[in-house]
């Protein structure tokens, strides 16, 4: 999604070692050639919003940031649409999915992970931690 992650507004290093310390749940997004890290309670607004930017075009895989177990991905979905979806996740996220794609509800402000900083960041924060 580098070129598609343009579109799409970016935590910067200090906010991304934030969420890390706080250990918030974050999940791989996959559009099957870039990858992006988010919060995985943002993840009923991107699926919406990055389709409704790219024109319904984007097939995405959801992995768990701490788990990622590529031949079993959270979801899959087909545009917008949940394709294939974990029960639990499903709950989660799948009313607000739902009125999204409805238009009863517009998409929250939500940022994303550039998948090269969260790495920097990360070495950063082991680099740090050794200091100690």
């Amino acid at each position: 999604m580098n070129e598609k992650q343009a579109l799409l507004k970016q935590y910067n290093e200090d906010e991304i070692r934030k969420l890390l310390n706080d250990k918030v749940k974050l999940v791989y997004i996959d559009n099957g050639s870039e990858e992006i890290v988010a919060r995985y309670e943002d993840l009923p607004d991107i699926i919406v919003d990055i389709n409704e930017k790219l024109g319904h075009t984007e097939n995405l895989k959801v992995y768990d940031f701490d788990n990622p177990t590529l031949d079993k991905p959270l979801l899959s979905t087909v545009g917008y649409f949940l394709d294939k979806c974990d029960s639990n996740v499903r709950k989660d996220i799948i009313d607000r999915l739902m009125g999204l794609q409805l238009g009863e509800i517009k998409t929250k402000d939500y940022k994303v992970i550039d998948e090269d900083m969260l790495d920097e960041v990360r070495i950063a924060m082991e680099q740090d931690e050794k200091e100690k």
